[in-house]
């Protein structure tokens, strides 16, 4: 595919925003940069669930019923995911801008392609723990998500909606009142019963939020994005290659819950 570039003339360079999003997903997850396979291989993962009942006691009473934890191994396909492309000694001459705007526009479709990966693992059928929505997303529904997660620490979760949803959650009247006027202040989704809320438009065709901490999604890299050059001397053409090996996973379903429309 041919480049478009600016005949030799001073100009003011501005590349295409691609990213689906601009929320950092990466931070969303742990990572572990310890992969060994190769792409196209395996790897097994145990996706763990929590089966059990809280119950209200009288005095001298114990419990009637035991908590417990099962695994489900699940085996998912190491992927090798690249972007390349091409440009001529006399593009980078006309426009000295378009190298580094190819790389940013390449690094950011890769960074789309991982943002497509994590979303598909926090909207997993895989996942048990789930709150039905019956209108639109509520203080009530987010709080009913947090008590269904496996976790005493609860400063370690945090939320993440639609952007579609953030209106709507705004105007409940619970939301409002909990913040006591400030989400009109400052404008920002802010918290949820001290859990910080994040909105992004990478969930809005998903109908679905989410109750999570970083431990619910793994991202297992063998390394950081590897950067590659060649150079075609005769035709004067440079080949840039961009890849990662790595696969996201969910890899503990006791701490998420989905917070789904009907």
């Amino acid at each position: 595919m041919a480049n478009t570039v600016y005949a030799n003339e001073v100009i003011e360079a501005k590349a295409k925003d691609l990213l689906t999003t601009y929320v950092n997903t990466r931070s969303m997850m742990e990572i572990d940069d310890s992969l060994t396979q190769e792409a196209g291989m395996t790897k097994t993962i145990n996706l763990y669930t929590y089966s059990g009942e809280a119950e209200t006691l009288n005095p001298g009473q114990g419990n009637t019923k035991r908590g417990s934890i099962s695994y489900v191994p699940k085996n998912y396909e190491v992927k090798l995911v690249q972007e390349a492309f091409d440009y001529y000694d006399e593009d980078a001459m006309k426009d000295d801008t378009i190298v580094e705007n190819m790389l940013l526009g390449a690094t950011q479709v890769m960074t789309n392609k991982m943002t497509s990966d994590f979303i598909s693992a926090i909207t997993s059928a895989d996942i048990t723990n789930k709150v039905t929505l019956t209108g639109d997303l509520s203080y009530d529904s987010i709080v009913d998500a947090i008590s269904k997660i496996n976790v005493e620490d609860e400063s370690v979760l945090f939320v993440v909606i639609p952007n579609a949803w953030k209106a709507a959650l705004r105007k409940d009247p619970d939301y409002t009142a909990a913040r006591m006027g400030e989400v009109i202040f400052n404008g920002q989704v802010a918290q949820i019963a001290g859990i910080p809320v994040i909105a992004t438009n990478a969930l809005d065709d998903a109908k679905t939020a989410v109750v999570m901490s970083k431990e619910a999604v793994k991202l297992f890299m063998k390394k950081d994005v590897e950067v590659e050059q060649e150079r075609d001397a005769d035709t004067r053409t440079n080949s840039v290659y961009l890849r990662a090996t790595y696969l996201v996973a969910l890899a503990d379903a006791t701490k998420i819950c989905k917070i789904a429309a009907e």
